[in-house]
């Protein structure tokens, strides 16, 4: 309990407003500090002062500092706000609220997904596999549900069940404690440089968790990234390597048809020849969940079960209609390069490519080499436009789209029969959408309306 403890919370969103309850919950005074007024915040402000919370909106607000124990931050906030200067020039400690949630939770029960892309579907698919097989766990951080609501909704459960989360940068960032019985990296690429100030430093958080890790916890990483699989030098934990491209003595590895594995020297055959493996998006994700599942105990054959069972999540390359032989596919989930690579390696039909939002600070011209064997022509949207016209440097045509309702339809009177028009922006949507979820929407609702439209034509 916190017995009274003055606390402050920064960032007023599903995070920082469940890190806010959890705290009254353990006997903390807390106040929350927003930025930004709107009708969202206005209402979830209405609902804390009726749990006894206050909330203060305003970006100068360093009054508030007096007299706090700590500060948590929820991921959106920046760490560079005059406030979390401040609070750390006095010595107030500042810590994240995936750090502040999880002291809550047994660590032999939390089981951590991170990397640039596939965390979502790793997370969601060993979450599937882990239930069929009748372990206990629940679902939660960055992939919807905040750490710190499950600690308040499930916490008998807590004690006993496996904790499955997605961890992103941002949560990883001002963690101290946070140390997983499994942690997974699945992958890095240059990502969110608009808030890291290098590589180097995203590649540093990371790795955060695994110096704090013990020789009786697993840290499973890429072996065939020399960026994720030199990380296992940091740490005590077992290091189990995934590769789609080596043959291992011990790790999860591919054989010509077939996942093999060799974990706590049990050597393990898992046939994928009829698993689909595009609905998975990347056979890493797969690699992944079968090492978690196979040191939770789970069988093969149940592992394969869940496998061909499994269906994949929206807005990763979800087919959404398909018009006169064209296919319009979702994939508003890629918001950054290496994300939109792995598009590109996973079709095999010409395409016609939407993309642009908001800059994250990474390097367009990186895929360069990549888009020119099946691209046949992008659209650009959003603030990001210009920058990924001059770095991709005329490698394909390009054209500017007013929105993507205009996109949908240029992108439609390009295309021909066996094409496959794409949204994989490779940005951030937040320049004109509320989240990848909304872009992605939106998307699928301009191809029903242009489906309509053709439809409508015919029929005259």
């Amino acid at each position: 309990m916190l017995n009274h403890q003055s606390v402050l919370v920064i960032g007023l969103g599903k995070s920082g407003k469940e890190a806010a309850l959890l705290l009254k919950e353990k006997g903390a005074e807390v106040t929350v500090l927003e930025l930004e007024k709107n009708f969202s915040t206005l209402k979830k402000k209405e609902a804390l002062q009726k749990c006894g919370i206050q909330v203060v909106f305003g970006s100068h607000q360093e009054n508030l500092l007096k007299k706090k124990h700590f500060i948590v931050i929820s991921p959106g906030v920046p760490y560079n706000l005059p406030i979390i200067k401040k609070a750390e020039s006095l010595g107030i400690q500042v810590i994240s609220e995936l750090e502040f949630a999880s002291l809550f939770i047994p660590a032999k029960n939390i089981i951590a997904i991170t990397g640039t892309n596939g965390k979502t579907t790793t997370t969601f698919l060993t979450y599937k596999i882990l239930k069929k097989s009748g372990i206990k766990a629940l679902i939660g951080g960055n992939i919807g549900t905040p750490v710190s609501r499950l600690v308040r909704r499930f916490s008998p459960h807590l004690l006993s069940g496996k904790i499955i989360t997605e961890v992103s940068s941002f949560q990883l960032e001002k963690t101290f404690s946070f140390s997983p019985h499994i942690y997974c990296i699945l992958n890095l690429s240059f990502n969110h440089l608009d808030r890291h100030s290098s590589f180097f430093e995203y590649q540093k958080i990371k790795a955060a968790p695994l110096p704090r890790m013990g020789p009786d916890d697993f840290a499973i990483l890429n072996y065939d990234q020399p960026q994720v699989s030199s990380l296992g030098r940091f740490t005590l934990a077992r290091v189990i390597f995934f590769s789609q491209r080596q043959k291992l003595t011990e790790g999860i590895f591919v054989e010509d048809d077939r996942i093999m594995a060799n974990i706590k020297n049990m050597p393990v055959c898992i046939p994928f020849n009829n698993l689909q493996i595009e609905k998975f998006h990347n056979l890493d994700n797969v690699l992944c969940a079968v090492g978690i599942a196979l040191i939770e105990g789970v069988s093969p054959e149940l592992i394969g079960e869940s496998l061909t069972e499994y269906r994949p999540l929206p807005h990763r390359q979800q087919l959404i209609k398909e018009i006169d032989g064209v296919r319009f596919i979702d994939d508003s989930k890629a918001t950054n390069q290496a994300a939109v690579e792995n598009m590109l390696a996973s079709i095999s039909s010409p395409v016609i490519l939407i993309m642009g939002g908001r800059d994250k600070g990474g390097d367009f011209s990186y895929l360069k080499s990549r888009i020119f064997d099946k691209v046949k022509t992008i659209l650009l949207l959003g603030e990001a436009k210009e920058r990924i016209r001059e770095e991709l440097g005329g490698a394909l045509p390009a054209r500017e789209c007013k929105s993507l309702s205009e996109a949908v339809r240029v992108a439609f009177s390009l295309s021909q029969k066996g094409d496959s028009v794409v949204l994989s922006p490779g940005c951030s949507s937040l320049d004109e959408f509320t989240s990848y979820r909304h872009r992605g929407k939106v998307f699928a609702n301009e191809v029903r309306k242009l489906k309509e439209e053709i439809e409508e034509k015919k029929s005259i």
